[in-house]
């Protein structure tokens, strides 16, 4: 930073626009809506990766899963096929709704039609649950997104009063004088719009990704369920 500094002024007064040493030399509460933008900016990037890394591994097995149930046939080969799949929402709905299946099935010979209005509401409970899972940290996501551009204009508008409150001291209004004091207050601005623009784009094709998933997981209950139904003239297990 004292290399920027050293960059920005060639003699003691002169002006020269580097970003580095306005931030140094602006307003220390400046400073501190800098600081606090980028603590907002790290927390906002760490979130992104890790909804990138979780919410696009949903998806893709997701659909491996889907299509695994949507093919059918016996119930050794379909769990193979979702296990297969990985790790996923749906692969969970998948063994949970199994694991209820087979509750059943161990204390009946046969499944009557009706309790399998209690395998399709394990799947809708845990549906719910997968979702809030996923939304976790969005909504802070969202909250950058909406505060970090009035952070940055609350830093600029106090810059912009303590470089006026200067030029009352000074005496001078030349535009010499106010240049330095408002670009300095101006990368405020310019800071909480480069920590809010990517949150806001992010959380839009996250919001798009989670409404495929959740898709995903009423079409499972759709496919599963009818599954089970033929299974009732069948031994599912051959």
């Amino acid at each position: 930073m004292l290399m920027l500094a050293a960059t920005a002024y060639a003699a003691p007064g002169q002006f020269r626009g580097d970003i580095g040493a306005m931030i140094i030399d602006s307003d220390p509460i400046v400073k501190l809506v800098l600081l606090c933008l980028l603590v907002f900016s790290i927390i906002s990037w760490a979130i992104v990766i890790q909804k990138l890394l979780v919410l696009l591994k949903a998806r893709k097995n997701g659909a491996a899963v889907l299509e695994a149930v949507s093919q059918g046939g016996a119930q050794s080969k379909m769990s193979e096929r979702v296990r297969q799949a990985g790790d996923s929402p749906l692969s969970r709905l998948y063994n949970a709704a199994q694991a209820e299946l087979d509750r059943i099935a161990s204390v009946s010979t046969s499944i009557p039609p009706v309790l399998l209005e209690n395998i399709e509401g394990k799947i809708k409970g845990l549906s719910s649950t997968e979702s809030m899972g996923m939304n976790r940290g969005l909504g802070f996501l969202a909250s950058i997104s909406n505060a970090s551009p009035f952070i940055g204009l609350f830093g600029t508008v106090w810059g912009i009063m303590d470089s006026f409150r200067e030029i009352g001291l000074m005496g001078s209004a030349n535009l010499a004088t106010v240049a330095p004091g408002i670009s300095e207050a101006l990368v405020a601005t310019a800071a909480g719009l480069f920590v809010a623009i990517p949150a806001v784009l992010f959380f839009n094709y996250f919001t798009a990704v989670m409404d495929q998933i959740c898709s995903q997981m009423d079409q499972f209950k759709i496919e599963y369920l009818n599954w089970a139904r033929r299974s009732l003239y069948g031994d599912r297990k051959q």
